[in-house]
């Protein structure tokens, strides 16, 4: 025989359930709803087409070389404005392409067709717009070729506090790059926040030293800078490597030899500021500014950038598209370790 109050609770818990999956169901129809297609979409011209076409094929750092205009077989008519042989890497999905083709024409009387061809390896494409073929083409893999567009990597400067939104802003950026903190009381207070957002950092000494257990002064004694030497290595020793400021007083004082040979003898990493770019900017032309170091790469280049935690929250905001484009973006304790 049933047990009439188990009865009671498992109808209650079943009603309770359905109750919740009906507000889950109202919530996700009202702030989840798929983007709607615009009512009134404007009609492009094969030019225009063209146009947008090849930004997308840009926007994925395909080479000129790879995007050849071909007549293709089966592929004809006044309409047709242009056709094209296009070669990818294998690292790139075509799929990839469709989607930026379809976010370009999102707002405009178009329509994108795709097919795979497999026993001929290749994807073919049509563009149509009011029914009539504007472009065609078709995209094939090549294992050969592949898209070198230089590497970054970032450290990020700032006087970080404990309750920093600033800091909580990084820590949420899903992106590599080490943190760079100078060694102080607020600085030890933030390392397991740092640890529990899966972040890493290196440690900047220069004159900005001011509290006695990590002091680096001058008039110290070869003790007493042992001393505060075995503080910060103690203190900081989750730091991937330390810099050193060459324009700083520390630099050019009579017991930096010292300071830098103990750091040695602990195993500890010295790079120098100098050894990494930085951007000058200001509040407004941060992007701009990334944008113009961007364009110094060449293919083979790794470069570190330097900057401050402003500037990275406004970088991090484009670094998705250069990294489509091909840049790619590393921790730099990978380029320093190589050096």
């Amino acid at each position: 025989m049933f047990n009439s109050e188990l009865l009671k609770k498992t109808a209650t818990v079943l009603f309770v359930l359905v109750i919740i999956l009906l507000v889950i169901n109202v919530l996700v129809s009202k702030f989840i709803a798929p983007a709607e297609i615009p009512k009134t979409r404007e009609v492009l011209s094969g030019i225009e087409i063209d146009k947008i076409f090849n930004t997308a094929l840009k926007n994925y750092g395909l080479y000129d070389e790879w995007i050849v205009p071909k007549k293709l077989k089966n592929f004809s008519g006044d309409s047709l404005y242009k056709s094209y042989s296009i070669t990818i890497p294998k690292n790139l999905p075509v799929h990839l392409i469709l989607l930026e083709l379809q976010e370009l024409f999102w707002n405009d009387d178009v329509v994108i067709q795709s097919e795979e061809i497999k026993k001929a390896n290749k994807t073919i494409l049509k563009i149509h717009s009011e029914d009539k073929l504007k472009l065609a083409a078709e995209i094939f893999y090549d294992d050969k070729i592949k898209r070198e567009y230089g590497t970054i990597a970032f450290l990020v400067a700032g006087r970080f506090t404990e309750n920093d939104t600033k800091l909580s802003e990084l820590l949420k950026i899903p992106e590599l790059y080490y943190l760079v903190l100078v060694p102080s009381s607020d600085s030890k207070k933030i390392l397991p926040v740092i640890s529990r957002a899966g972040k890493r950092y290196a440690l900047l000494l220069n004159d900005d030293i001011t509290e006695l257990d990590y002091k680096l002064a001058e008039n110290y004694s070869e003790d007493r800078l042992k001393k505060s030497i075995r503080e910060i290595v103690g203190t900081f020793h989750s730091a991937l490597f330390f810099i050193v400021d060459d324009k700083s007083d520390l630099i050019e004082s009579s017991k930096f030899k010292f300071i830098e040979s103990e750091l040695l003898k602990r195993k500890i990493f010295l790079a120098k500021k100098s050894a990494f770019y930085e951007l000058n900017s200001n509040d407004i032309n941060v992007e701009g500014k990334f944008n113009e170091f961007v364009k110094t790469l060449s293919r083979k280049d790794e470069k570190i950038l330097f900057v401050g935690s402003d500037e990275y929250l406004a970088i991090a905001q484009v670094i998705p598209a250069y990294r489509k484009i091909g840049y790619k973006f590393i921790y730099p304790g990978d380029i320093v370790i190589k050096r």
